[in-house]
């Protein structure tokens, strides 16, 4: 092992650990704790006056862009729900995926929920009420004390100097996949936390970048887990730096709908609202794939976002939690491809390299990591290479290919033939 790449690991290695030690801040975008998550309500009903949704505003606060609207009937619905149960409209938001006028409503601490959920299902103006949802990422720490160069990997025709250090490679044969195809023409919606589009082995990749949870003002280099995820999956290959992506050609939508724990960790935490206004643009946007490195209780609003993409043949993909204490949603959704970087675990889940990952991280910087996270980016990005030699193959053709002991997971991509 050259020096350059010792140098590399013990560097990424002090980072990491640096990292691990960083104490999780409040979530922004007012739930700062888990009593003031419950204490907020999303409430839908049917509006066929939608124009365009909304975004979440500033730390603390939503609060609705100038360049959004909501119809004046809307409001008024809204405005006589809030005065009827006593609430307070924090944002009002038009879900256009599934024609519903969305509000979320803060709750006077003297209510109590489950009652007003209650009566609040009882009105006839609502269609749904639920409580805020709390949505986190999936990473592991990791120890990059002990690395080794795999062997056979050193004759790769690439030029970026860390790819001996990238082990998916060797494992998912991405150099074979490489001759055939690279993602070109295949939309990939990842949603998480931001993306440093500045970054050397990103630049250019990201095709649209919107921020539906803002953060205070100089907090734009802290997202880890985002730029983390985009690495795996479309990191430039061959520009003489760096690492190479998965599915380097494909076009990448990054939806900032969570928040980091911290400066730099790589954790981070989203909400119903947040989530909701992602998983809508994917839609509106007709991605091919949407990357869901999250996990979290079953969510009724959310649930119906993924439904309706499926139905639109759209191939969703999550991970699946090590602990599954919160349900595992939305990977336990039917339809949506379940990734888990763990063997041995449920026959239906897709198992891909979850464990020691290099990519990037904000400032320039690569980092290792782990968790179901990242297996799932490797997952989204060879099923936008699937889409790209088989454009009519669906969620289930995919999954059935990537379940096949026999099949490209396992093996060269010719294994993979035309569904007829």
């Amino acid at each position: 092992m050259n020096r350059r790449i010792v140098v590399l690991i013990a560097t990424m290695t002090c980072a990491w650990i640096l990292a691990g030690c960083t104490t999780a801040r409040s979530l922004p975008g007012g739930d700062a704790s888990a009593d003031q998550s419950l204490a907020r309500i999303l409430v839908t009903f049917d509006d066929k006056t939608i124009q365009r949704a909304v975004s979440a505003g500033t730390t603390g606060d939503y609060a609705a862009r100038t360049s959004y609207t909501n119809s004046g009937w809307s409001r008024r619905i809204a405005n006589t729900i809030a005065r009827r149960h006593a609430l307070r409209i924090l944002a009002q938001w038009p879900m256009t995926a599934l024609g519903v006028s969305c509000v979320v409503y803060q709750v006077d601490g003297v209510q109590d929920v489950e009652q007003l959920l209650d009566a609040l299902a009882a009105d006839e103006h609502v269609g749904s009420a639920q409580r805020m949802g709390e949505f986190r990422t999936l990473q592991t720490e990791t120890n990059a004390a002990a690395r080794r160069l795999p062997e056979g990997l050193e004759s790769m025709q690439y030029s970026d100097p860390y790819l001996p250090l990238q082990t998916a490679f060797r494992t998912l044969h991405i150099d074979q996949w490489h001759t055939r195809a690279s993602g070109r023409g295949i939309r990939i919606a990842l949603i998480d936390s931001g993306v440093d589009t500045h970054h050397p082995d990103l630049e250019g990749q990201v095709k649209r970048s919107e921020n539906l949870a803002p953060s205070e003002p100089g907090n734009a280099l802290n997202d880890v887990h985002g730029t983390a995820v985009a690495g795996v999956l479309s990191a430039v290959a061959g520009n003489g730096i760096g690492i190479a992506g998965i599915a380097p050609d494909a076009e990448i939508f990054a939806f900032r709908a969570c928040w980091p724990d911290g400066a730099t960790a790589a954790s981070a935490r989203c909400n119903t609202f947040t989530l909701a206004m992602a998983l809508n643009e994917a839609i509106r946007l007709r991605s091919h794939i949407i990357n869901l490195s999250l996990s979290g209780p079953d969510d009724t609003i959310l649930r119906l976002l993924i439904e309706r993409a499926l139905q639109q043949g759209i191939v969703v993909v999550a991970a699946v939690p090590e602990h599954k204490e919160d349900g595992g949603f939305p990977a336990n959704l039917p339809g949506v491809l379940a990734v888990t970087g763990n063997a041995g675990g449920d026959s239906e889940q897709i198992v891909a390299p979850g464990s020691d990952i290099l990519t990037t991280v904000p400032r320039s910087g690569y980092e290792f990591m782990s968790g179901s996270s990242f297996a799932t980016a490797h997952v989204a990005g060879l099923a936008a290479l699937m889409l790209e030699l088989h454009p009519r193959w669906s969620a289930a053709d995919i999954r059935d290919a990537m379940l096949d002991p026999a099949g490209p997971m396992h093996g060269h991509p010719d294994d993979i033939t035309a569904i007829q």
